[in-house]
């Protein structure tokens, strides 16, 4: 079976004020990767009808989501073929 391109620990995620985004990496075989999904997209995966949310729920979002995300940060990463760094996720990525 083959492997990921990007592999995910799990876990590993920091609130990133300067981008109202979560950041997070994964792992190729060519080192790591950065990734930030923003505050809206992680809003809309609680509820589409949510405005915003602050710092404190985006982290818990992003825990309770963390399988899906790492899912789309995977498919995100392949359909742009790498990308420059960080690769940013937002609320058009969701629906693939």
């Amino acid at each position: 079976m083959a492997r990921p391109s990007v592999r995910f620990a799990g876990g590993d995620r920091v609130w990133i004020a300067q981008r109202d985004s979560v950041g997070f990496v994964g792992v190729t075989d060519l080192g790591d990767v950065e990734f930030l999904i923003t505050a809206d997209a992680l809003a809309e995966m609680i509820d589409p009808d949510l405005d915003g949310i602050d710092p404190e729920t985006a982290l818990e979002a992003f825990d309770e989501h963390e399988d899906d995300i790492h899912a789309i940060a995977l498919r995100e990463f392949v359909k742009r073929l790498g990308g420059e760094p960080p690769i940013l996720l937002t609320s058009a990525d969701l629906d693939g």
